[in-house]
């Protein structure tokens, strides 16, 4: 390329695109739209586009082919190529651990048809608000299972159990093809349980005794207390079953009776009762944690009736695991949950650019699929206009059949259209933001609240904790994990364009009159 005279070197880029699935493939809809594209603004760029990387698959989890190729590639070939055109941030990556492997790489990324472009030198708050789009375009992958979770509760509420079959039963297919559950081999055992609990003369660990002693397995194997707990209290063994908070009666063979679970359920909350009467301290963090060194449990116990601590059960032996003051854990929690929380001048720039921006794509997506349905309309009258000039004798027979099936065909590839254009719609904005905001708000208050509040809040948003060689390691549930990871991510970035002082320690941004935002300023969280 020669401009004002110099000979200027052709960029290097690749090309990605991807679909969700091999249908939409097989349609020839968004392959070759988004290649088109991409190769449409290279061109127009005097970018040379040299190599084109497509996957036809689901990016739910990382391990795409073509996403692995192309990032092979680009470390290959570091520096001559680190360049790479996407339509959009939903296409090159759905969850935030390929979020971050791209980003380790260093390139430059242009979004074309969101008009964006990001690289290492992109400010912090452009680098922010792209994470939180990869956040809420992992939300919309997840929101896909929706449809899912619909066929399943109702196929739950015609009475058929929709999931994997418990111990005592197996899946087959039913008589109308779909999946059902049959007792096996295992039934007779399970039955045998509850009337063994339900006499009374057993605890849960004498009964896994007795268990041993008489060679009962369960799918080949022995059984624990832990074992026997949780199929003494599922209902699915009575003929009815829990599936989403609700009880439904289900169609499958009852291996005991209502009576007799009733019974079961009816002792295990006397014994629960009684056990808590004992309590005299209510200890937040019991049951919550996980000793690092052998998997048991970590519980509190008070010393001197003043100092709370806790250690290993030591189920499984004696723990190296040392005794550990309650302040200690609790300090560790709440460090973990700082990671939440996103200060109030971030939260209101998210409201004002990017609800503003959300309200952008959904106007262009109504108007795309106005565009379609006038389209539709056309072709509409066009049939009603060819079936005219085939019954006035204007046109042969062979040649309405042959405009009339291309008009069909043209209709629904266009209704289809429609269809993928309001499928596409993600959950609004705002519902992540208000979730951002009270997860936030919630973290920041942790360590005051009383420890009935610390629970309620540690078993919405905690999937795992452990605690090893004095140290708290958390996973957060989904979303709140992702938006750790994404913070972890932003905050890196941050630090690595220089800032990271108690006065611009995140992304503190303004907003202008069209809602572009400003550079962060040094002082704007001094006061």
């Amino acid at each position: 390329m020669v401009q004002n005279g110099s000979v200027l070197k052709t960029q290097w880029v690749v090309i990605y695109a991807r679909v969700s699935s091999k249908e939409q493939e097989v349609e020839g809809f968004s392959i070759p739209a988004q290649l088109e594209l991409l190769r449409d603004y290279a061109s127009k760029q005097g970018m040379k586009a040299v190599q084109e990387f497509v996957d036809i698959e689901s990016a739910s989890t990382s391990g795409r082919t073509g996403f692995g190729q192309m990032l092979a590639f680009l470390k290959k070939n570091r520096t001559k190529c680190h360049t790479i055109l996407v339509e959009k941030t939903d296409r090159l990556y759905r969850n935030v651990p390929d979020y971050a492997t791209v980003d380790e790489l260093g390139v430059t990324i242009h979004f074309v048809k969101d008009g964006t472009v990001l690289s290492p030198d992109s400010k912090s708050s452009e680098q922010f608000i792209h994470g939180i789009k990869v956040l809420m375009a992992r939300n919309y992958s997840q929101n896909l299972g929706e449809e899912v979770r619909k066929g399943m509760l109702q196929k739950a509420k015609s009475g058929l159990y929709p999931s994997n079959a418990p111990a005592g039963y197996r899946n087959v297919e039913g008589p109308d093809g779909r999946r059902i559950i049959v007792p096996d081999r295992d039934a007779p055992t399970i039955a045998r349980m509850f009337e063994e609990f339900g006499t009374g003369r057993y605890s849960l660990k004498t009964l896994a005794a007795k268990a041993k002693g008489d060679g009962w397995t369960i799918g080949g194997r022995g059984l624990h207390s832990s074992t026997l707990h949780l199929i003494l209290r599922r209902r699915i063994y009575t003929g009815d079953f829990d599936w989403g908070g609700v009880i439904y009666e289900g169609k499958h063979e009852a291996l005991v009776s209502r009576e007799t679970w009733e019974g079961v359920q009816a002792l295990f909350d006397r014994r629960a009762e009684t056990k808590q009467h004992r309590i005299k301290h209510d200890f937040a963090y019991t049951g919550f944690i996980r000793c690092g060194h052998c998997g048991c449990g970590l519980v509190g116990e008070l010393k001197k009736q003043k100092y709370v601590y806790y250690h290993c059960t030591g189920y499984r032996g004696k723990c190296e695991e040392p005794y550990t003051r309650e302040e200690i854990v609790q300090d560790q929690f709440a460090a973990a949950l700082k990671e939440l929380v996103i200060p109030p001048g971030i939260l209101k720039w998210l409201q004002e650019s990017v609800c503003e921006s959300d309200l952008n794509e959904q106007a262009a997506r109504d108007k795309e699929v106005k565009r379609l349905e006038e389209q539709q309309r056309r072709l509409g009258s066009k049939l009603d206009v060819l079936y005219d000039d085939r019954l006035e004798g204007r046109i042969s027979p062979e040649m309405y059949d042959r405009k009339a099936q291309e008009c069909q065909k043209q209709a629904t590839a266009v209704a289809r259209r429609i269809e993928e254009t309001r499928a596409s719609t993600p959950a609004p904005v705002e519902s992540a933001i208000d979730l951002m905001e009270l997860t936030s708000r919630a973290a920041d208050l942790f360590s005051i609240q009383p420890p009935h509040e610390k629970q309620a809040f540690l078993r919405l948003i905690l999937k795992s904790a452990s605690w090893r060689h004095g140290e708290l390691q958390t996973q957060f549930e989904e979303p709140f994990e992702n938006l750790r990871l994404s913070n972890r991510l932003s905050r890196s970035k941050h630090g690595a364009n220089g800032a990271g002082t108690a006065q611009n320690q995140i992304w503190y941004a303004r907003v202008d009159s069209n809602h572009r935002p400003f550079a962060p300023e040094a002082n704007a969280l001094s006061n």
